[in-house]
């Protein structure tokens, strides 16, 4: 299977997750090899199989296309996909929100249809599985965030559609939206007054302690398996029981 975004904090705990329970893990970065290859490396291989590494711009089209053709080449076709890649997006509100600041909200959609597109063959081959991760963003308003929240929205509901198109060929498409994420590493809410002031808010809201990737990563390998065959099309809310 394949992680876009592998590099990040959450992508890197999915990796570890997915071949922690047998699967071989195709390793996505954008730029960074050099720790794509050192994330591949450090994860368990099942018997027989071995990790990838998987280099692309998700927003430019022809290199997504080529990077998974060389994949398939090298290593097998992608069985399933987890989507954690998203580009930053600063705060902005409407009034100031020029292209530039557009193009950054949307990139991540972008991306996301060009990486479903590209491995779609492959995903009908295997009756395979979409998994994005989204946003609460996507449906809990806050200003200065609309841009962010935007485009997670559009990734979502491409993600929803994807799940009705594609339903035939036995493929799953489904959204798990964490809401603050403990990553113990820093965050925006550290450095951006929007999101630290989304994150008061988010306190007096949460009724459970904050998600953590590893969260995440369990929800996405269940989502993958088994047990979740007859779940497509839904987003998942993983935000400590926040209300919308």
């Amino acid at each position: 299977m394949l992680v876009a975004g592998a590099t990040g904090a959450i992508g890197t705990v999915i990796a570890h997750e997915l071949a922690a329970h047998g699967h071989p893990v195709a390793v996505h970065c954008r730029s960074r090899r050099d720790a794509a290859e050192r994330l591949a490396a450090s994860l368990p291989a099942p018997a027989g199989a071995t990790h990838a590494v998987v280099e692309a711009d998700l927003v430019d089209a022809a290199e997504v296309d080529a990077a998974l053709a060389l994949l398939a080449a090298e290593w097998g076709d992608v069985d399933d996909l987890v989507n954690a890649a998203w580009p930053a997006v600063p705060s902005a509100t409407v009034a100031d929100a020029d292209d530039d600041a557009l193009d950054a909200a949307f990139a991540g959609a972008r991306g996301h249809v060009h990486l479903c597109r590209a491995a779609l063959p492959a995903l009908r081959r295997a009756r395979g599985a979409v998994v994005f991760i989204g946003g609460a963003l996507s449906t809990r308003l806050h200003p200065g965030l609309g841009l962010f929240g935007a485009g997670k929205a559009a990734a979502t509901a491409l993600t929803h559609v994807l799940a009705l198109e594609e339903g035939a060929h036995g493929v799953r498409a489904n959204v798990v939206s964490p809401g603050r994420v403990a990553t113990g590493d820093g965050d925006l809410a550290e450095s951006d007054p929007t999101f630290a002031a989304l994150d008061e808010i988010g306190a007096l809201r949460r009724v459970l302690p904050l998600p953590t990737p590893q969260d995440i990563a369990r929800t996405v390998r269940w989502l993958l398996g088994p047990d979740a065959t007859a779940v497509s099309g839904q987003t998942i809310s993983l935000a400590g029981g926040e209300r919308v």
